[in-house]
Parts: structure tokens; C-alpha cells; sequence
């Protein structure tokens, strides 16, 4: 009967030991806020642009928390972003692009935050780049020479090659995108060999593709090939 008696103590102090924590009440979970959504300033929309070096410029995206915001800006030639051309990330509110004339683009940006937290997209603005007015033709596409599509590459440091030509006989210079990404970001701008050396990690995908510029404002965009490191 005592030891009944002493069982029945031990769970009704227990009980009202578990009561006791209960009454602080849940603890408030305080998460990290998203921050703002950027506006977009320029290239406003239906904008008809002359340069194909052009500019793109946003408004800072606020951050409740004070965490660090960077941005990812996209262009692509539909409203969908199926087909994107161009994404890059940047701690600034502005970002330039080399562009193809007589293209429309459409354009959209999000803020990111240094604890991984993204905004919503901005609502995509279009605009159009005027075609060339005058006799000049633009460069040829770029070609790949090497690494072919889809070659398996070994080593620390791979050469990317592609030609190019003009009809006119201008002079040509080269912007590299190049990354593990796709489409990859900004690597090398107005270079004026068809040849980069660039470094990889073993055993990944890398994507590239270049963009053709001549000395009258045209610019060609190639398509975005790829290989694999072992």
C-alpha cells in the first residue's frame, strides 16, 4: 500500500511538472523574411533601343532583417523565360549586356538575401533593338571548334576555341560566357582572340557560349554549348 501510495505522488508531480512548462507557452519561431521585390528602371518598357551594349538599371530591394541582398537578373526573347539568354548575379542594382539588334528582350529581376531567401520576380519589362540602318553586316555565328558538345575534357585548365567572321572584313571582339550554369554568366568581355583558357573543377558540367562583336554596333549571339570535366 505504501509503495501504491508513493507511485501515485511521483505521477502526480510529474504531472504538474509537465503543466508548469506548458504554462510559458510555445516558443515563437522568428524566421527570416524574404526581401522587397526590385522595380525595374531601365530599359523601360517598349523601349526601342539604338545600342547593343546596353545598361540594365533597378531599384535596391529592402531587407527587413539587414541581411546582405544581391540580384538575379534574367533576359530572354520570350515572355515566358523559356528560352533565357542571358542570367547573372550581382551585388549591384545595375548590369550591362551585349545584345543582338532587331531583337525584342524581356527582362526580370529578384532579390536574394545571404540567408538564401529569394524574392518574387519582378514583373518582366520588354524592349526592342533597333535593326542596323545601314549596309554593315553583322558577324557570322560563332562556330565551336573545341571542346566539342558534350565531350568528357581531363585536366585543371581547358581551352575554349570557336571562329568567327565577318563579311566586311571588321575587326571582331569576343564576350565569353562560361560557368556551371545555364545559361552561364559573364566570363570575359571584348577579347580579341578566338581562344580562352579557363580553369574547371573535375567531374563537371560546364556550359559557354559567345557573344560576336564588330567595330558598327552589331553583335551576334551564339548558342550555348557545353562539356564535361573527368
Amino acid at each position: 500500500m505504501k509503495n501504491l501510495a508513493q507511485y501515485i505522488t511521483i505521477v502526480i508531480a510529474l504531472f504538474l511538472f509537465s503543466c508548469s512548462s506548458d504554462d510559458n507557452g510555445p516558443q515563437i519561431d522568428l524566421s527570416n523574411l524574404d526581401p522587397s521585390i526590385p522595380s525595374l528602371i531601365y530599359p523601360t518598357n517598349n523601349l526601342v533601343c539604338t545600342n547593343f551594349n546596353l545598361e540594365f538599371d533597378w531599384n535596391v530591394s529592402t531587407d527587413t532583417d539587414g541581411d546582405t541582398v544581391s540580384y538575379v537578373i534574367d533576359i530572354a526573347t520570350d515572355s515566358e523565360f523559356a528560352t533565357v539568354l542571358f542570367t547573372a548575379v550581382t551585388s549591384e542594382t545595375l548590369r550591362a549586356f551585349t545584345l543582338e539588334k532587331g531583337t525584342t528582350y524581356y527582362w526580370r529581376v529578384k532579390a536574394r538575401d545571404s540567408e538564401g531567401n529569394e524574392s518574387k520576380y519582378s514583373p518582366a519589362q520588354s524592349f526592342f533593338t533597333e535593326p542596323d540602318a545601314g549596309i554593315n553586316t553583322i558577324p557570322s555565328t560563332p562556330g565551336l571548334i573545341s571542346p566539342s558538345l558534350g565531350e568528357r575534357v581531363s585536366g585543371t585548365m581547358i581551352a575554349l576555341e570557336w571562329d568567327a567572321t565577318d563579311a566586311d572584313g571588321d575587326a571582331l571582339l569576343y564576350d565569353v560566357y562560361f560557368g556551371n550554369t545555364n545559361p552561364p554568366i559573364l566570363f570575359s568581355e571584348n577579347i580579341d582572340a578566338s581562344t580562352l583558357d579557363v580553369s574547371a573543377s573535375p567531374d563537371t558540367v560546364y556550359y559557354w557560349r559567345v557573344v560576336v562583336k564588330d567595330n558598327h554596333q552589331s553583335a551576334t549571339i551564339g548558342q550555348v554549348w557545353n562539356f564535361r570535366t573527368e
